[in-house]
């Protein structure tokens, strides 16, 4: 019944180090507090990334444009616990100001979080994560998404449909 709720912007979330990033795609990602920032993502309890997780207890979600699609269907076919997914992307992985796992350079954002909460919800757990640090290029001004000029990833359902937000601007 969750696929209802598609189209959902389509992210990167990335564990482990610079040694070894795990970056998984992710759809599950919610704003959740403006004082402190907070952010959540749900994660299947299966997922090598969960297990770095609750490990390091931080994680960046990178947020990819159209242009990085290949990679991001890597990320979320290939596990990072039989593959080091590194060598399978052409992305380039760069350390974060504030927390262990990696930032994602061709992104247009990343934003780090360290994990202050996590719950159980069925099949996947929900972490919880104030966001410490957050870099942006120029696909983003004042904080906004530049959405005329860039194409931001959005999930049209499960499997392998993804389309791009539009240029057009609609007001209330």
């Amino acid at each position: 019944m969750l696929e209802y709720l598609y189209p959902l912007r389509t992210y990167l979330i990335v564990a482990g180090n610079i040694e070894r990033p795990n970056p998984m795609t992710a759809d599950w990602v919610v704003p959740l507090s403006f004082k402190p920032s907070m952010l959540g993502v749900a994660i299947g309890h299966t997922r090598y990334t969960k297990k770095l997780i609750d490990e390091q207890k931080d994680f960046v979600v990178a947020v990819p444009t159209i242009e990085l699609l290949k990679d991001v269907w890597v990320a979320g076919t290939v596990s990072g616990a039989k593959e080091n997914k590194k060598e399978l992307m052409s992305l380039t992985f760069i350390p974060s100001k504030k927390v262990k796992a990696p930032s994602i350079k061709e992104c247009a954002a990343n934003i780090e979080c360290r994990v202050v909460n996590q719950v159980e919800t069925g099949d996947h757990t929900l972490y919880v994560g104030e966001i410490l640090s957050v870099t942006e290029g120029d696909a983003f001004v004042d904080g906004k998404a530049d959405i005329e000029n860039y194409r931001f990833l959005m999930h049209a359902s499960f499997g392998a449909r993804f389309t791009t937000t539009a240029g057009d601007i609609i007001k209330p």
